[in-house]
């Protein structure tokens, strides 16, 4: 491909069990002399992630990546695609009183809350050292989780008053990021043995995956599918077409009737005659 000028789109696997590492450790791998042809040169590049929700941004991001590579879209530099069943902020809304808890004693937790309410304004965030009325914990969970000792009682307490905690695992390095089995070499282990994990944490990824991520979090706090203005107006459509149909329906019945009546009068005028 590089001896014939072939444009590249590079896949990085994120799972080390699939064969797949950072991206440096990638560029270790490979061959000194082609390092800077394939890693060096801007190249599009996603990562592929092994949860549906994920794969489907990546499959978007790697399609769009090859038509701009075509003829008929070399001027481009992006493309308005969209993916069956891709989740998007705007499908979802707060139509109940939300508000998640952020603890001081969770690092990095109010700024993925505060991520959280720019996406969704209506949604409410307490950073306070209580829940309070507090709808929902967030758990964010990175390299930093419980270096805090508070957090692990606050975590205890929530669960004790069984206020729902709704666990987000960042996965940029930049964010402090790490595999998921790290945790459990630092939580504490009455939490681990307590079942602590037993939910499912939201996976949290950067650049255009970060969306899904946000919409995710968003339905774990309460977020319910809102109708686009199209769907409204199929549906307001659909409930005016509905009854007009019936109404035609009722005056056939009724002209198909009289015309009955009238066929038959006719056949007993036209017997009483013979």
């Amino acid at each position: 491909s590089l001896e014939q000028s072939k444009p590249i789109v590079l896949v990085q696997e994120a799972d080390p069990e699939k064969g797949g590492g950072t991206l440096q450790a990638l560029r270790d791998e490979c061959p000194e002399d082609l390092q800077p042809d394939i890693f060096d040169k801007d190249w599009p590049l996603t990562i592929w992630y092994r949860i549906e929700e994920f794969q489907l941004v990546s499959l978007k991001i790697t399609a769009e990546a090859l038509l701009l590579c075509s003829p008929n879209f070399l001027g481009s530099t992006s493309l308005p695609l969209t993916v069956t069943g891709e989740l998007r902020i705007r499908a979802f809304g707060f139509s109940t009183f939300a508000k998640v808890w952020a603890s001081p004693a969770n690092a990095g937790a109010k700024e993925l809350a505060e991520e959280l309410v720019t996406a969704y304004p209506s949604l409410n965030v307490s950073t306070a050292e209580e829940a309070g009325d507090a709808t929902h914990m967030l758990l964010y969970l990175n390299e930093h989780s419980f270096s805090d000792e508070r957090l692990a009682e606050q975590v205890t307490q929530a669960r004790q008053d069984r206020l729902p905690i709704v666990m987000a695992h960042e996965n940029d390095p930049d964010l402090g990021g790490c595999q998921f089995s790290k945790f459990f070499e630092t939580t504490p282990q009455e939490l681990i043995a307590g079942g602590l994990y037993k939910d499912l944490a939201r996976s949290c990824f950067a650049g255009r995956h970060r969306e899904v991520s946000l919409a995710l979090l968003a339905k774990s706090l309460g977020a319910t599918s809102v109708k686009s203005s199209a769907d409204l107006r199929s549906s307001i459509s659909e409930s005016v077409s509905v009854p007009q149909r019936a109404a035609s329906s009722r005056i056939g019945v009724r002209r198909t009737s009289k015309t009955l009546a009238s066929t038959s009068g006719r056949s007993s005028a036209a017997a009483e005659h013979v």
